[in-house]
């Protein structure tokens, strides 16, 4: 019993080297025929146990939110926007290639390294968030977006120790900038 709870004790301690971490690193709108698109760039930094997992072959999915919300909104009104995208990057061993899927449009991209792979990923460009005329002119709002390793995506035998360990707890802090129409 004693062993089972130093074990646990060791597997929720910080170590060293895993300073691993995603980061919204740039984040832009404009208004393009009458709708306001968002391009944004995030940067993921995976632990090495994640990098480790998806060298042998475990895909790892993340998730990003974007939200659009009035500023000065109450908790129970409801978002402009809000919506969930869904990408995968995994490693095909016998061709020797990393694939980048957008789950929404089922579209695949296939790099040869995987730090062009990471880059590739962290693109979002050209995402339309909303019309125009959906927003009141005399009010500003604030688009808010999040990023996530989904846990829940991972194979079975490999979430219980996902779920303990710091090096698989991988997301952004919410990132909120000023959107005015």
């Amino acid at each position: 019993m004693i062993v089972r709870a130093w074990l646990l004790v060791f597997l929720l301690l910080p170590v060293p080297g895993l300073a691993a971490e995603f980061e919204v690193t740039r984040l832009s709108t404009q208004l393009l025929d009458g709708s306001y698109v968002m391009d944004a760039e995030i940067d993921f930094q995976f632990s090495d146990k994640a990098l480790e997992a998806l060298q042998n072959g475990v895909p790892l999915t993340l998730q990003i939110q974007i939200q659009l919300r009035r500023e000065g909104a109450w908790i129970w009104e409801k978002d402009e926007l809000d919506v969930r995208l869904r990408y995968r990057i995994r490693y095909q061993a016998l061709p020797s290639v990393y694939q980048v899927i957008d789950l929404q449009s089922k579209t695949q991209q296939s790099f040869v390294t995987r730090e062009s792979a990471l880059k590739a990923l962290g693109k979002l460009p050209a995402f339309t968030l909303v019309k125009q005329e959906q927003l009141q002119s005399d009010r500003s709002y604030l688009l808010s977006l999040y990023s996530e390793l989904d846990i829940e995506e991972l194979p079975l035998p490999l979430r219980p120790l996902a779920y303990l360990t710091p090096a698989w707890n991988l997301s952004s802090e919410w990132g909120t900038w000023r959107l005015q129409p």
